[in-house]
């Protein structure tokens, strides 16, 4: 293992983007489009390149060469999070509720207002008002 000095750690401005493999490229485009409000910027035969709206964000839909099995690295730390406002927050549980969305218990997680969530692949997904410190 090798350890980082603090000197020696790289500074990043953020997140630039998420890509992940699915399995039905259209269903998980039907699913981000309709939850999250996201733009479509781009799409070849193999990956969709999607955007929050407004958002300088990057999130990439890969076509999956065989079966997509996101669930090896284990459900309870293996999510990606979106930050939210209220308002959202609480449409976010009403379209969750009205589609019947999967709500992934994270037990190791203690109290708070968020919520986990499992796309059509299992990708397990954290929303969660505020600043996500």
């Amino acid at each position: 293992m090798h350890t980082v000095i603090a000197g020696e750690k790289v500074k990043t401005m953020g997140l630039c983007h998420i890509a992940i493999d699915v399995s039905d490229i259209e269903r998980s485009l039907k699913f981000y489009t309709e939850m999250f409000d996201m733009d479509v910027l781009d799409r070849t035969d193999r990956f969709i390149h999607l955007r929050t709206h407004g958002g300088h964000d990057s999130f990439f839909l890969f076509r999956a060469d065989g079966p997509v099995n996101p669930r090896k690295g284990g459900l309870t730390y293996m999510h990606f999070g979106f930050k939210v406002d209220d308002e959202n927050f609480e449409k976010a549980l009403e379209y969750i509720n009205k589609y019947d969305v999967k709500v992934h218990p994270n037990p190791a997680r203690g109290p708070g207002r968020y919520v986990y969530i499992e796309d059509p692949d299992g990708y397990v997904i954290q929303l969660e008002p505020g600043t996500c410190e």
